[in-house]
């Protein structure tokens, strides 16, 4: 690390409790520290208070500070930074990552499907793939459906949405979701049905008492099961009901994950209720790995070909976003930056150490973290005794964004930073000295 310039180093902060009284500590083995704990100290892994007003600070004529962090058994050191080198420090907020939503007609509350008969409909994609696998290219995908001399907007929305799901199903990864939506006024289903099960790839449904119309009106053939509470959500036609066996069938084969749901987790439109339908398209985070495959959301453009004389629209109400300080992000940053603790640095996964900070159950639970960056610059000797200048950057990420180990008022890390580099500045060193321990 010291004899490296431009070095990036990340510590990623574990929400959690911090030692107690660690301050005026030295940290000298791994169990000083909890796993996942970081702490700001001196040049003599001394950890340092960062108390209101830097006048608790541990060490009057502070000149340096670096962190120590424990992954493991290990305990890591950032480079010494002194005063009058740090250039900027800041902290941002974060936010998760945001995937893309389009309509076709009907978004749940306003627009409609043209129902439009003898016509052929269609959805065409252009779909923008931002990952090594897709050769950064466009790609195009279509659906279609052919309308009687007689038709409505329900079969419009399942033909479509039936071609859009059978030709990508093509693609080696489903990273769109196709669904249909409708405005009509959903109702509570039967109070006495309880958990309803469905099965991802299935028309059959189930629920422990299919026909019971305790409390409300009992479930029909013709009614549409709303995957959710909101408008916006999937629906799916009921065109049979078994009540001895307690099993429905959809219109269509349920798309989403397995699942059990509760009764007051759904909704019902009823046949009388039944309103204006739309497709709905999404985006879906796809495969992660770090180092390897780090793919941003999926954005593409939707059209539409249903004729001159429909007035069907295409509704943009999502953008795509990649989001600030996700677990993802922080990964794919984390795997980069292990090159920079080898002696020779020759492409990003050739490192050999691996602390691997950002577990799979935070990737999968979809973890946010606060990311600090402070970028500070150190002068080295070179081998002809020369003065070269190496900039460097510590890069903190702090998981959940209610972490007493980042903002604890004594030894949180951005707290004590905070409170370091509003002293030095203070005393007037901003960042143009070269910073020593003399």
């Amino acid at each position: 690390m010291e004899t490296i310039k431009n070095v990036n180093q990340l510590f990623i902060v574990e929400k959690q409790t911090p030692t107690t009284a660690l301050e005026g500590d030295t940290i000298s083995v791994y169990s000083d520290l909890l796993d996942g704990e970081v702490a700001v100290c001196n040049h003599l892994n001394v950890v340092l208070d960062g108390a209101d007003g830097g006048a608790s600070l541990a060490f009057a004529g502070l000149n340096a500070f670096k962190l120590i962090g424990r992954v493991g058994t290990k305990l890591i050191h950032s480079d010494l930074v002194y005063k009058g080198t740090v250039k900027t420090w800041a902290v941002t907020s974060q936010s998760a990552e945001v995937q893309q939503v389009n309509y076709v007609g009907s978004n749940g509350v306003t627009g409609s499907l043209g129902a439009i008969v003898s016509n052929i409909h269609t959805i065409r994609l252009y779909v923008q793939e931002s990952t090594i696998q897709g050769f950064m290219q466009q790609k195009i995908k279509e659906g279609f459906y052919k309308s009687a001399a007689s038709t409505t907007q329900y079969a419009i929305a399942l033909g479509l949405v039936n071609s859009l799901i059978a030709n990508y199903s093509r693609e080696p990864e489903q990273d769109l979701k196709f669904e249909r939506v409708n405005d009509g006024t959903p109702t509570a289903v039967p109070t006495s049905a309880d958990d309803f099960v469905f099965t991802k790839g299935s028309k059959y449904f189930t629920a422990t008492d299919i026909d019971d119309s305790t409390g409300t009106a009992a479930l029909v053939v013709g009614d549409l099961l709303v995957i959710g509470t909101a408008v916006t959500d999937s629906v799916y036609k009921i065109t049979a009901i078994d009540a001895a066996t307690d099993i429905g069938t959809l219109d269509r084969a349920y798309t989403g994950a397995n699942a059990t749901i509760a009764d007051t987790a759904l909704k019902v439109i009823v046949v009388a209720a039944e309103g204006n339908y739309g497709i709905k398209i999404t985006g879906v985070d796809r495969g992660f790995q770090a180092g390897f495959r780090n793919p941003e959301p999926i954005t593409w453009k939707t059209t539409i070909d249903f004729g001159d004389s429909s007035a069907t629209t295409v509704v943009e109400t999502t953008a795509a976003y990649p989001g600030i300080g996700t677990a993802q992000q922080v990964a794919k940053l984390e795997k980069e930056l292990q090159a920079d603790f080898n002696v020779y640095r020759s492409f990003v996964e050739s490192g050999v150490v691996d602390n691997k900070q950002v577990t799979d159950a935070l990737l999968a639970a979809g973890e946010l973290y606060d990311m600090c960056v402070l970028e500070f610059g150190l002068v080295t000797e070179s081998g002809l005794g020369a003065g070269v200048n190496s900039p460097k950057a510590i890069t903190i990420a702090g998981e959940n964004s209610t972490n007493l180990s980042m903002s604890d008022a004594n030894q949180g890390v951005v707290q004590t930073i905070d409170e370091i580099c509003q002293l030095w500045a203070e005393e007037g060193f901003t960042g143009e000295q070269d910073g020593n321990l003399t």
